[in-house]
């Protein structure tokens, strides 16, 4: 399909422009979570190096498996692309439990195991399924592989099918910290608070995927820029790996903390203590 067009590439950047703007004077405060955030991210990562190491090696198979996939001679292309399917779903899975216990962690003290068990776990890790589903049937609809009729028709279903994934993401990207702080519904918690402070939830999820986006640009472009270097791709890869997990922990962290500031009233003592005690004023 046809990439859009120049006015709308410029109506979507100052669309952007503007968000980013109003975040300098949203009531939450946006950028002092992200640098909060980003400090918190760097000191688990000092003092808990097995859950980093076990996020980098998530996100390394993720990156592995599917090219790896075509050595191998499936039945049919469907066959393969629903085991990549199923395979990412378990991938996104594990991660919620590593994102549980960001969560628990940095809110309660608790760092392990790793890879947290018990109810709760299987509670978040499916709420977080099913946003992930919900969230990639629209951000990814099917595209046609030849010219077809009604071109423009087409190409503006599209258009709305991105822009309701992009509105899906920001309405429930709090619903893995809402879960693993046990609220009874933390589908309506996370829509609820969007609605409550979209200005803030916008600002930080839009500064997370300019984080990646600049990230992913960076190292294309340098191993577009020195393709002579033998191994530069190898050693890229891993330290790609590395800035998604640490990625990974800032942006759970703003999101639990973002949670716990709208709705601090919602929750017990320490959660209250904890939510304060975050040097992001």
């Amino acid at each position: 399909m046809p990439s859009p067009s120049i006015e709308v590439s410029l109506i979507i950047f100052v669309i952007l422009m503007a968000i980013g703007i109003a975040g300098f004077f949203a009531s939450s405060r946006p950028y002092n979570i992200f640098a909060e955030s980003w400090r918190q991210a760097g000191m688990t990562i000092i003092r808990q190096p097995v859950l980093f190491f076990a996020a980098w090696l998530i996100f390394a198979v993720q990156e592995l498996v599917p090219p790896m996939s075509f050595l191998v001679a499936w039945p049919s292309g469907l066959v393969q692309v629903g085991l990549l399917i199923a395979f990412h779903a378990m991938t996104t899975y594990l991660l919620a439990r590593i994102a549980l216990r960001l969560h628990r962690g940095l809110i309660h003290g608790e760092w392990r195991p790793v890879f947290p068990t018990g109810g709760r776990a299987r509670r978040m890790g499916f709420y977080v399924l099913v946003c992930w589903a919900v969230i990639g049937l629209l951000k990814h609809p099917p595209l046609p592989g030849a010219p077809v009729a009604h071109e423009q028709l087409v190409r503006g279903a599209i258009l709305l099918s991105y822009a309701l994934g992009f509105m899906a993401t920001a309405g429930l990207a709090l619903v893995g910290p809402a879960a693993s702080l046990d609220e009874r519904r933390p589908i309506r918690t996370s829509l609820r608070t969007a609605l409550r402070e979209p200005i803030t939830l916008l600002v930080i999820i839009i500064g997370i995927s300019l984080q990646i986006g600049l990230v992913m640009e960076a190292a294309n472009l340098a191993l577009s820029r020195y393709p002579q270097i033998g191994g530069f791709r190898l050693l890229a890869a891993p330290v790609v790996w590395a800035f998604m997990a640490l990625v990974l922990f800032m942006s759970e962290f703003a999101l639990v903390i973002f949670l716990t500031r709208v709705w601090e009233d919602r929750y017990e003592e320490d959660t209250r203590n904890a939510a304060h005690n975050f040097n992001w004023t």
